[in-house]
């Protein structure tokens, strides 16, 4: 595979990493006006429209796997390292998350997201599996449970993107939307692409793959390809209002795989604005801001308005202070605890009976491999 000489020069999408904060940001002040602001239930209802933006984190998460992955997936010894590494990303923080949740559902507005038949399945990340009847504890954290759905069968997609080819690939995003709106049909589930601890496992299916295609696609059929900056950045910032105005969810998904796309192609070949440190600082800590931002909320929105008698108004005064407040936790999250953690769980090695364990599936692996 011939890569992008422009995206790849450096190793790395710095341009692609700043819009997962920047639409981490978008999804914050979603829940912000949802939960804690006093406003409308017409301007309540507005703000949902965004959700299709989720499609925009799996698609860039299957782009980044797939970036990092692609030829590193050759046997089970592979991919028991993959799914290690990916856990030792994710999971440290959920759990934090998950224990600060259980203790701050003492103080919680929506009772109902903390309940104790929901621990088990946040603690398996199983709960975005339709094992809960609910959003529970950290309700943000559907989505991780979403990913780390598509993470355990990334081998099987990747099968089928290689047999697919650069183009067939792309249209197995639209096949795999078949079945998963039969079944949420069929079983009178809401709209699929609306769903979240109700089989959101599957919502995330369509984008993951889909950017598993526009990589291939990137860094194969238009490997010398450059997007000028203002297209790419152009339609990212146009995305919004298209959700707001009521673009169709299913047509918003096919918008962000293409933005994944143009902003792979239109990353610079030499480090300029987006690979500055604070910039960087900013991509390293979205996923610490996703995780964390309803826990500033809540402190920052609710209970301190409560203690200090605010009025409504100083609810909205309030929320840039939150986003700021939940940038620098999150900062201060990825260098002194999740990086850490990363380290530290991703070398962890497994007892010798896992490795035998290991080294005999290997074998079982590479008898598949003519088929890959």
């Amino acid at each position: 595979m011939t890569p992008n000489p422009h995206a790849n020069s450096r190793g790395s999408f710095d341009v692609l990493d700043f819009y997962r904060f920047g639409g981490a940001l978008v999804v914050a002040i979603e829940h912000f006006i949802i939960v804690y602001l006093p406003v409308s239930t017409a301007t309540q209802t507005r703000a949902l429209l965004v959700q299709p933006l989720m499609g925009f984190f799996f698609a860039l998460s299957g782009f980044v796997i797939m970036h990092v992955y692609d030829r590193r997936m050759n046997s089970f010894a592979d991919y028991f390292d993959y799914m290690q590494k990916r856990l030792a990303r994710i999971y440290p923080l959920h759990i934090a998350t998950l224990a600060l949740a259980m203790l701050w559902g003492l103080f919680a507005t929506h009772k109902q997201w903390f309940t104790p038949d929901a621990i088990i399945p946040n603690i398996l990340l199983v709960h975005a599996w339709n094992t809960t009847n609910h959003l529970s504890f950290d309700y943000p954290s559907w989505s991780v449970s979403a990913e780390f759905f598509v993470y355990l069968l990334f081998p099987l997609f990747l099968v089928a993107v290689n047999r697919a080819g650069v183009w067939g690939a792309l249209l197995l995003p639209v096949l795999s939307i078949i079945p998963i709106a039969w079944v949420f049909h069929v079983y009178g589930f809401r709209s699929w692409t609306l769903a979240t601890y109700d089989f959101g496992c599957l919502r995330a299916v369509p984008s993951f793959i889909a950017g598993m295609a526009v990589y291939r696609l990137a860094m194969v059929r238009f490997s010398a390809l450059v997007v000028p900056g203002w297209a790419a950045h152009g339609l990212a910032v146009a995305t919004v209002p298209m959700m707001l105005l009521g673009v169709p969810n299913v047509i918003m998904l096919g918008v962000f795989a293409l933005l994944v796309f143009l902003l792979a192609c239109a990353e610079p070949k030499q480090a300029g604005l987006f690979s500055t440190p604070i910039v960087r600082a900013l991509a390293n800590c979205s996923y610490g801001f996703y995780m964390l931002h309803a826990f500033v909320g809540m402190a920052m929105l609710y209970v301190v308005p409560k203690i200090f008698h605010l009025g409504d108004a100083w609810k909205f005064a309030l929320v840039a202070p939150a986003l700021v407040v939940t940038t620098v936790l999150s900062i201060l999250s990825f260098h002194y605890f999740e990086t850490p953690a990363r380290r530290y769980f991703g070398t962890l090695r497994l007892p010798t009976s896992y490795a035998l364990s290991g080294k005999r599936l290997v074998l079982s692996f590479r008898s598949l491999m003519p088929f890959m």
